[in-house]
């Protein structure tokens, strides 16, 4: 079913038709065909491992097709040419970020301002700041790209890619880090750029969002293509009955008899640190606890506090022992882990295989005199890629080669391995993850609280939290604003702590009530 939107009838701005790619074995996209008219929003569905970064790749001249053609604003992108794509109008803000993160938000934006619009160094931080309210985007030009949150580099992905006046903007996963306030100022964005003529693809797990935001939407499963249909005749259970090839009942894990045993795993009292603070709660055994808030209010801060990462004041005691978390040690000591957002960075070796990555901490598990026995790990970690699902041709094969889903259930098997852990912080567990991974995801989390462990979840989707948690807090400045039990857990009413509570916050003079 083709789209009757009006912009149905506006000239095509982005065309691949009979797109193919092969890598090895894997035929990523087989004879793939997608148009893009000036000014619709159209995204392009499918599971991790479908075909859609495969096929952005070829649009934006990253990767060259194996057969078929790119027409970009009528014009054809004869190589695989990314400075080509741009200069015929295809701009792209990437999921994986391409930032410098030791220079300076201004000087980012000049590296990626095309030459001609690039202003005299000494007039640079002026020139961003122009550029960053005309978005209304607030941040500080000065600031360095590496102390800014996943959030705000987030939106300066999209920023960079709009100083080039594009006709054509693709959007991979523009949203993983945003929580709803952010997600609506993006749309915004988005919506405002498409209403000036720009065509944008936009590629997204969170189907709620697209269903809000798209014209029509094309769906890809195992690199073909199922269809282009209009996003209003679309429900979301359609969608995904498409994308993974048979309905699926959109569920998390049950959590009835479960929830935690009542006893007191985890007492934080009057924590302390860099934008945070005072925090006072207690973890149950057994409790999946949810972390909510607009994004940069204290979340990831509280949990890299109490992973030893970042300096804090105040008292963390597990299993009524205090703990000494002046560094990452002494929280691996106490039974403290963190799984965090930044996978790329701070949790994987993209070079090592599956299996190192699994075992890099454990290692002495599996030795004996010195001599580490390699039988026992490869048994071990083929066993942990069968429980919690992860596809891979081989557990030797190198992490960055899996799709986002399947390296996060990767360092989700460092939990099963370290007997130790007491508490697991995993901080937006489900990032860039398609649906079928997310569910997986979901039922690991749910396996290790039955097993004792207390989970703490930061996500900014309120639909996640509400699914998977027992328990919800909200943090606004710093602060715990609002605790959601688990008979009043729903997106509305995670939401509306998000907002209430700031306000809360707010009216009382900074001080929460």
């Amino acid at each position: 079913m083709m789209s009757t939107t009006p912009e149905s009838q506006a000239p095509i701005v982005l065309s691949l038709q009979g797109i193919s790619k092969r890598f090895g074995a894997v035929q990523a996209l087989s004879d793939m065909s997608v148009e893009c008219r000036a000014g619709e929003v159209h995204a392009v569905l499918g599971e991790n491992g479908s075909g859609k970064s495969t096929l952005l790749g070829i649009a934006s001249g990253y990767l060259a097709p194996d057969g078929g053609a790119v027409e970009i604003g009528g014009e054809r992108l004869h190589l695989a040419d990314p400075a080509e794509a741009l200069r015929l109008g295809l701009a792209m803000a990437y999921q994986t970020y391409s930032h410098v993160l030791e220079l300076s938000v201004a000087e980012n934006l000049y590296l990626a301002a095309p030459a001609a619009e690039r202003p005299p160094y000494r007039e640079l931080e002026q020139w961003a700041a122009g550029k960053l309210a005309e978005l209304e985007v607030s941040v500080s030009p000065a600031a360095r790209m590496g102390s800014l949150s996943l959030a705000e580099r987030q939106f300066l992905e999209v920023v960079k890619a709009l100083l080039s006046k594009p006709r054509v903007l693709l959007l991979d996963e523009p949203t993983t880090a945003l929580g709803p306030p952010d997600v609506e100022r993006l749309h915004r964005l988005v919506l405002g750029r498409a209403a000036e003529g720009v065509g944008i693809i936009y590629v997204s797990h969170r189907l709620p969002e697209v269903l809000g935001i798209s014209s029509r939407v094309t769906v890809l499963r195992d690199g073909e293509y199922q269809g282009t249909f209009d996003a209003a005749a679309m429900s979301e259970d359609s969608l995904l009955a498409l994308m993974i090839g048979r309905p699926l009942q959109l569920a998390f894990p049950d959590r009835e008899g479960h929830g935690g045993t009542g006893e007191a795993l985890l007492r934080i009292s009057n924590l302390h640190g860099h934008g945070l603070g005072p925090i006072d709660l207690t973890l149950h055994r057994g409790e999946i606890l949810g972390v909510a808030g607009a994004a940069g209010n204290g979340q990831n801060e509280l949990l890299r506090c109490l992973a030893g990462v970042e300096s804090h004041a105040g008292v963390v005691e597990c299993n009524g022992v205090k703990l000494d978390l002046r560094s990452p040690v002494g929280a691996l000591r106490g039974g403290i882990l963190l799984l965090s957002g930044d996978r790329a960075r701070e949790s994987l070796f993209p070079v090592l295989s599956v299996r190192s990555n699994s075992t890099l901490q454990v290692l002495r598990r599996f030795g004996r005199v010195g001599w580490l026995n390699r039988r026992a790990e490869r048994d071990t970690v083929t066993e942990l890629v069968r429980r919690l699902k992860i596809r891979t041709p081989s557990i030797e094969q190198p992490i960055r080669f899996l799709s986002g889903g399947n390296q996060q259930k990767v360092v989700l098997t460092r939990p099963f391995l370290l007997g130790s852990v007491h508490v697991l912080m995993a901080d937006e567990p489900t990032q860039g993850v398609d649906v079928r991974s997310r569910f997986d995801i979901y039922e690991a989390l749910r396996a290790k609280a039955d097993e004792g462990v207390g989970i703490i979840v930061n996500s900014s989707d309120p639909i996640e939290l509400a699914g998977l948690c027992d328990r919800v807090v909200v943090i606004s400045r710093g602060r715990i604003v609002a605790e959601i039990p688990r008979a009043e857990l729903s997106e509305k009413r995670i939401i509306e702590g998000i907002v209430v509570g700031a306000k809360a916050f707010a009216g009382n003079g900074g001080q929460a009530s």
